[in-house]
């Protein structure tokens, strides 16, 4: 049973990476990875499961640690799951870390290392993971949504109560959320990539309900901001912006106001990002009701710019043949695929120029052209000036 059992925990460690502590009679015998992991953090972990009152247990963390535990009382033996990560480890992660379970400085690069070796897991995937170890260890299925609760009836009764009673008060005073028609128009201009549409009415909105989501004024902000990144997002990605992009200018927008102290600059930074993405859009706009071979294809060119793709690529990608992906996205956009690819690099170009501190040279060898006179003669053609003429403009 015990060689049988480590090879299932063996299997499971190199299909997923997940950290695999397997213990008897309070002695670790196994571990997966072999990296050991920090006194002081193991130490730690062990004091949150020493918490546990049941065979089957997760625990997250205020630093968005999965731990988790899986224990039979028949053969006195538990297996620790993880510490796992749901979000990517950065420095100012580790240095958290260390501060909050006292690991030793001189240990920072074994939790870096630890880490690094870590895929990132969602709250399903890690549960489904301890599943399946409860499976191989007790021979018992379980529910993850029933076992641990993912369905609160509580809170959804809690909240129902009290949505209740707010809905009864809003209606005696007359006093309802009024944005869903403002934000149809709104994020409408988004999607269209309408630039001067969206300019007037920024001159003018109107004042509105946006309801209470935050105790206090800059959370409140910020969550309205993080709530309208979601919807222009979207549209934007509904207007024609490829996925990648939009989701990672999201990123980088709800992250600058996390930074910000004060409301006022979390509400203006709220209408520099929407304008950003509309003109993104206007940039990359795409017929509506484009077939999903050529809306694949749009998306697959932009995440993959900055390697020598050609239409065969693109074709055996979607499975098809060259000539029948060609009549198809010149029937759909006017154009041929293999101008649209060097029109998608030659976008790129633009904003590594504009944004970042890259030489033309490590611009043009990212972007596959094959020599640096040959992306500033194409640049130069689209676009009336050389590259480092642009840069300086």
């Amino acid at each position: 049973m015990e060689n049988a059992f480590f090879q299932a925990l063996s299997y499971i460690y190199n299909a997923t990476y997940v950290p695999i502590h397997y213990y008897k009679d309070s002695v670790c015998l196994l571990s997966f990875p072999v990296i050991d992991m920090p006194t002081e953090l193991a130490s730690a972990i062990s004091g949150i499961l020493g918490k546990s009152t049941t065979s089957l247990y997760h625990y997250q963390t205020e630093e968005g640690l999965h731990i988790g535990y899986v224990g039979s009382d028949l053969s006195n033996e538990a297996v620790v799951v993880g510490p796992v990560s749901s979000m990517a480890v950065t420095d100012e992660f580790i240095d958290a870390i260390i501060l909050k379970y006292g690991v030793s400085i001189e240990n920072k690069d074994k939790i870096r290392e630890f880490f690094v070796q870590t895929p990132e897991f969602s709250i399903i995937q890690f549960l489904n993971i301890l599943a399946m170890i409860n499976k191989e260890l007790t021979g018992n299925y379980v529910d993850i949504y029933e076992t641990f609760n993912l369905f609160d009836r509580e809170k959804e009764a809690e909240v129902g109560e009290s949505h209740s009673n707010t809905l009864y008060e809003r209606k005696e005073t007359e006093n309802f959320h009024d944005t869903y028609f403002f934000e149809q128009e709104y994020y409408g201009y988004v999607e269209r990539g309408d630039i001067a549409g969206l300019e007037a009415m920024i001159r003018n909105i109107p004042r509105i309900n946006e309801g209470k989501v935050a105790p206090d004024s800059l959370r409140q902000a910020k969550n309205i901001f993080i709530a309208s990144m979601a919807l222009v997002t979207r549209h934007s990605i509904s207007g024609g912006l490829d996925i990648e992009t939009a989701y990672q200018l999201s990123d980088m927008y709800i992250q600058e106001a996390e930074r910000m102290s004060d409301a006022s600059s979390v509400t203006l930074l709220n209408a520099t990002a929407v304008m950003d993405f509309t003109k993104r859009v206007a940039e990359s706009k795409i017929p509506q009701g484009m077939e999903t071979d050529i809306y694949m294809a749009i998306q697959y060119i932009a995440n993959h710019v900055n390697q020598n793709i050609s239409v065969e690529d693109v074709a055996a990608y979607l499975g098809i043949d060259r000539s029948t992906l060609s009549r198809k996205f010149k029937r759909e956009l006017g154009f041929n695929i293999s101008s649209y690819i060097m029109r998608r690099k030659l976008e790129e170009a633009k904003s590594l120029l504009k944004f970042t501190d890259k030489s033309i040279s490590e611009i043009s060898e990212y972007l596959c052209f094959s020599t640096q006179s040959y992306f500033q003669n194409v640049f130069k053609k689209k676009y009336g000036m050389t590259p480092k003429e642009f840069r300086n403009s």
